[in-house]
């Protein structure tokens, strides 16, 4: 009897500690999961939310949430991207609709956005609205979500 109550209560802590890891693990699954959302959803604002007047401090807030070959390719057309934004007068303020993860691990994610903009610039003076879908790859870095790619798709 005293092995029986001994066995039970072994395997009832064994499965105690089980269960404890699993909440603990879907905790940090789920916290991991939210910060890459929010980094997305972040960055897919900046990527369509631009203003003439704040070209330099919108394009560097882009490179500085950036990474790799994204961060290389955008540090190189930045400075021309700034002299259309500022030559046409663009104004142009997104939002996301939409966005879900497709992918995660804890070094990379693949994000899906749904983004919506109004753009002004000095041929559309009233404004143009713009529909916008990504696929953005990001990596944790220092702790931290930068983007690593981003894909326009239909």
């Amino acid at each position: 009897m005293v092995v029986l109550s001994t066995i039970a209560v072994l395997v009832l802590a064994g499965v105690s500690v089980k269960f404890g890891l699993d909440v603990r693990d879907n905790a940090r699954a789920d916290e991991r999961d939210h910060a890459a959302l929010a980094a997305a959803n972040r960055i897919a604002v900046q990527l369509v939310t631009l203003n003439h007047s704040s070209a330099k401090q919108n394009l560097d807030a882009i490179a500085a949430d950036s990474t790799g070959s994204f961060r290389d390719q955008w540090n190189k057309i930045s400075g021309n991207f700034a002299s259309v934004l500022q030559n046409a007068k663009v104004e142009s303020t997104g939002e996301v609709k939409e966005s879900g993860l497709a992918d995660i691990d804890d070094a990379h994610a693949t994000v899906l956005t749904a983004v919506t903009s109004t753009v002004k610039n000095t041929e559309a003076p009233e404004g143009q609205q713009r529909v916008y879908r990504m696929k953005m790859t990001l990596d944790h870095s220092d702790g931290r979500w930068l983007v690593s790619n981003v894909e326009f798709v239909a």
